[in-house]
């Protein structure tokens, strides 16, 4: 790890509190811009989150005064660039510095394209001036989960509901890791292709939430005791009030049955159930995946915010 024109790389791993801190300072001061809406994440939980990424992937960090970026690299097509400046300290090149460094350790990793994404005019200038091509839209939302009423969920007669907290059990992981293959089939920009989740991807999951003491919150529908119709994850850090719905699925022969509905619902009460003190959900979802954005507006989501999502080739 060096310094670099101002900019140093960061092993976050090994990296102190204090260090970690200035990437938390930085996230702070772009809040309001990226995630409209939601409670700020605590500073540990921010420090959690940069040391212990999963090593099912690569993670690269740099820090800048003002300004950090932290590279994701999933595969040669599934690679993901963070890169926050704060409002007071653009215009000043910082952001095409840090760039700089991301694309650099990119092709040396063999990536062909960097995506990245921005919510405001400036990160939109800033793209089209680094020659970033805009490639599909993220709508993010928000429930009030303190204030919605939520419905017994139902589900057909073959199947049942459960939650699993942490871990999938051993006896269901190769089901799990089957019905996480519903979600290859999910709108994706064309030319990128992240890869499949397998049995050790699932556990190094697992591993990266716990030593974040965040919890994994998985709820599925099982289908006579043996097969995983759908699912849906939900995640909660400790004494948090923010929780965050991750990727929800329904396996092909079981669509159209009103699974994700009932794995969602179920996976929120479940939530306020055991967690009273969160009082806010936020999720995701690809602006062409009407299906879903239907189904979380029907269960009281509201938009925040529209993402344009961007791809940089590695030339």
């Amino acid at each position: 790890m060096g310094v670099t024109k101002g900019v140093e790389e960061i092993n976050a791993r090994k990296a102190s509190d204090d260090v970690l801190g200035r990437f938390y300072a930085v996230e702070l001061a772009c809040h309001d811009e990226v995630h409209p809406g939601e409670p700020v994440r605590s500073r540990e939980e921010a420090i959690a989150f940069y040391r212990y990424q999963p090593t099912t992937h690569m993670s690269c960090h740099w820090l800048a005064d003002g300004g950090v970026a932290s590279l994701y690299v999933h595969g040669p097509r599934a690679a993901f660039l963070n890169l926050l400046v704060e409002p007071r300290r653009r215009r000043h090149g910082t952001g095409r510095v840090l760039l700089g460094h991301a694309l650099t350790r990119a092709r040396e990793l063999g990536v062909e394209a960097l995506r990245s994404s921005h919510t405001t005019h400036a990160g939109a200038a800033f793209a089209t001036r680094v020659g970033a091509v805009a490639e599909s839209r993220v709508v993010q939302s928000v429930l009030d989960l303190g204030a919605v009423e939520l419905p017994q969920p139902s589900v057909p007669a073959d199947f049942r509901l459960v939650t699993w907290l942490g871990r999938v059990p051993d006896e269901y992981l190769a089901e799990f890791v089957k019905a996480r293959a519903a979600m290859d089939g999910a709108p994706q920009p064309e030319g990128m292709d992240i890869p499949s989740w397998t049995a050790q991807t699932v556990r190094a999951s697992e591993e990266s939430l716990a030593r974040r003491h965040r919890e994994m919150r998985l709820t599925v529908a099982i289908e006579n005791e043996t097969s995983i119709g759908a699912f849906t994850e939900l995640r909660v850090s400790a004494g948090s009030t923010l929780g965050f719905t991750d990727d929800t699925g329904t396996v092909e022969p079981h669509r159209r049955k009103g699974l994700a509905r009932a794995v969602k619902i179920e996976s929120l009460r479940r939530l306020q159930a055991d967690h009273p003190e969160v009082q806010t959900v936020s999720t995701s979802n690809a602006e062409e995946n009407t299906a879903m954005r239907r189904l979380n507006e029907s269960i009281g989501f509201r938009t925040t915010v529209v993402v344009t999502s961007v791809a940089l080739a590695v030339c």
